[in-house]
C-alpha cells in the first residue's frame, strides 16, 4: 500500500494537473489523469477518430505524445520540471476496437540528474499495445516556486 501523500506532494500534483489540463495540445489529445505520483502514473485517452492514422488505429505520434506528457508529469512530481532526453516506444499492437487506451509510467531509476521510466500502453481489455522506456533530465526549475517552466 502506498503511503499517504505529503502536503508538498499534493501541492505539486495539483499544480501539474492544472498545467496539464490547461495546455491546448493536451486538450486536443484529450487525456484523463487517473493517478499521478513521483513513482507511478496512469492516464487514459478516449479513442477519437481525430487521433487515427490512415489505417484506422491511433496514430503512433499521438501515442508517443500522450506517453511523453504522462512520463514527463510523473518525472516532474519529483519537484522539478523535466525535459525528455530519450524516448523509446515499441508499437506492438494497433490501438483498435477499444474505447480507451491507458498509459502507465513506472519509475525505474532516479539519478543525480536523469530519471528513467518504464512505459506500458494497454487497451480496455488489458492487452499490451506498446511498451517502452523514457529518460528525462531534471531541471533546476522548481514546480512550486516558478510560474513558468523556462
Amino acid at each position: 500500500m502506498r503511503p499517504g501523500r505529503t502536503e508538498k506532494e499534493n501541492a505539486i500534483r495539483e499544480k501539474l494537473i492544472f498545467e496539464l489540463y490547461a495546455n491546448e495540445y493536451n486538450k486536443f489529445i484529450g487525456f484523463e489523469i487517473l493517478e499521478l505520483s513521483p513513482t507511478y502514473s496512469k492516464a487514459r485517452v478516449r479513442c477519437d477518430s481525430r487521433l487515427n492514422n490512415t489505417y484506422g488505429s491511433i496514430h503512433g505520434g499521438a501515442l508517443l505524445s500522450f506517453v511523453d506528457v504522462m512520463a514527463g508529469a510523473t518525472g516532474s512530481m519529483s519537484g522539478h520540471y523535466v525535459t525528455t532526453v530519450s524516448a523509446n516506444l515499441n508499437f506492438l499492437l494497433p490501438a483498435v476496437n477499444t474505447e480507451y487506451i491507458y498509459c502507465e509510467c513506472m519509475k525505474l531509476k532516479t539519478g543525480k540528474h536523469i530519471l528513467v521510466f518504464d512505459i506500458r500502453v494497454t487497451d480496455d481489455n488489458g492487452n499490451l499495445l506498446d511498451s517502452g522506456e523514457f529518460s528525462f533530465f531534471a531541471s533546476k526549475v522548481s514546480v512550486l516556486e516558478n510560474s513558468q517552466m523556462f
